[in-house]
């Protein structure tokens, strides 16, 4: 069942009822049917906020997918996230941000519940949201096999960036200390200096950037300064260290 299916559902369902009476009894049922949640999961971190009632949500990410599991101590309540769980897990992150949760007006929801459970119903759709949100960013095992032709480039185009000060460029000499691509093709680079008071750092940092930027299909590029750990030839690649006299070995 798509996201669209399982929304339109739900209105049919609550389209059913001519009173409301009828309806909470309809959540209650749905709150019964929720799946056990084990005790000790019953954390502070699992607690949606702004509930006046306690709310426990978690979650797994599965093959791209989010799968929710929730309960609550009030038994509307624990209707109320069951019905939200029961649409939207098992869709993707994507899914989920992309869904304004209309559906939630269109049966309404909202406007029969006191204000303190709609206050509650609002941080249940915000905390799914979230969670979604942020697993967005996660690569899937397609992602990375799509963005690894990306990451040679980019490496490519850092290899034409050089220190000032010693005739080797700054990924063979290790300056890059993380490199990451995201969904949207941008680029997150944590780097270093071979000393703090490198007099061209700037310079040197917009050349990163620059060619970075450059390579075909990088959407953008951020760049973190750091000094921890500090660098020392042990970060050297062989191929600079034999562009340096020293033995690769060492």
């Amino acid at each position: 069942m798509t996201l669209q299916e399982a929304k339109q559902s739900v209105i049919d369902e609550f389209s059913m009822f001519d009173e409301w009476l009828d309806k909470y009894e309809y959540l209650i049922e749905l709150g019964k049917g929720l799946a056990p949640f084990p005790e000790e999961k019953k954390t502070e971190d699992r607690l949606i906020k702004g509930c006046q009632s306690r709310v426990w949500l978690d979650y797994s990410l599965q093959d791209g997918q989010l799968f929710f599991t929730a309960d609550s101590d009030a038994i509307i309540t624990k209707g109320i996230i069951s019905l939200l769980i029961n649409v939207y897990s098992g869709r993707t992150p994507q899914e989920i941000v992309s869904d304004d949760f209309s559906f939630v007006e269109q049966i309404g929801l909202r406007q029969n519940l006191s204000p303190t459970r709609a206050g509650g119903l609002a941080s249940m759709i915000e905390t799914i949201r979230k969670i979604a949100q942020d697993n967005d960013k996660v690569l899937t095992p397609e992602d990375v096999k799509e963005l690894a032709p990306l990451y040679d480039s980019v490496i490519l185009a850092l290899k034409q960036v050089y220190d000032p000060e010693i005739p080797v460029n700054i990924y063979d000499l290790g300056l890059i200390y993380e490199l990451n691509i995201d969904k949207s093709r941008h680029v997150f680079i944590k780097m270093t200096f071979t000393a703090p008071n490198c007099p061209m750092a700037d310079e040197v940092l917009e050349d990163v950037k620059h060619n970075v930027e450059l390579t075909p299909g990088i959407t953008g590029c951020s760049i973190e300064l750091t000094f921890e750990p500090v660098w020392d030839q042990s970060m050297l690649s062989d191929e600079a260290r034999i562009a340096l006299g020293m033995d690769p070995e060492m």
